[in-house]
């Protein structure tokens, strides 16, 4: 994974096609690792009971997900300012392939389900690879022009 050092703009500095790829895929990989929402509200005065056997720990372990650091946050912020100013067919694709590339918030050793996203998308893997690129160079275009 190529380390990054982007504060909240990108400050001008020119990102190579990989760069790109690697900030789309933590953006989704932070989104995916965000804390998720409680809603409040009374709770029964019953104590919580597991349900079932599976519930006392005879099953396998459960790796938890790391909250997302600030630094990484920040990166998120910044890729998010690009979304907004980018086409909204661009974004859905390269977020949408960004996001089948996650599995819990860690990333899939295998990339991208690029046939379950075409899929979705409705165009063939070969198609959606090329429009991935096109859209991506795009979102980087707009990137630099920030």
């Amino acid at each position: 994974m190529i380390a990054l050092t982007m504060k909240y703009h990108f400050d001008g500095r020119f990102f190579s096609e990989e760069e790109f790829y690697e900030i789309a895929m933590e953006a989704a990989r932070t989104i995916v690792r965000l804390p998720s929402q409680k809603i409040g509200g009374y709770k029964p005065a019953w104590p919580e009971y597991l349900p079932d056997l599976m519930g006392y720990g005879y099953n396998a372990e459960y790796v938890r997900k790391m909250p997302p650091t600030s630094k990484e946050i920040d990166r998120l912020d910044g890729f998010i300012d690009i979304m907004w100013k980018s086409q909204p067919v661009d974004v859905r694709i390269v977020m949408a392939v960004a996001f089948s590339a996650q599995k819990n918030g860690w990333p899939k050793s295998r990339g991208p389900a690029w046939t379950k996203v075409g899929r979705v998308v409705g165009l063939s893997k070969d198609a959606l690879k090329t429009r991935f690129n096109a859209s991506l160079e795009r979102l980087r275009v707009v990137a630099m022009s920030m």
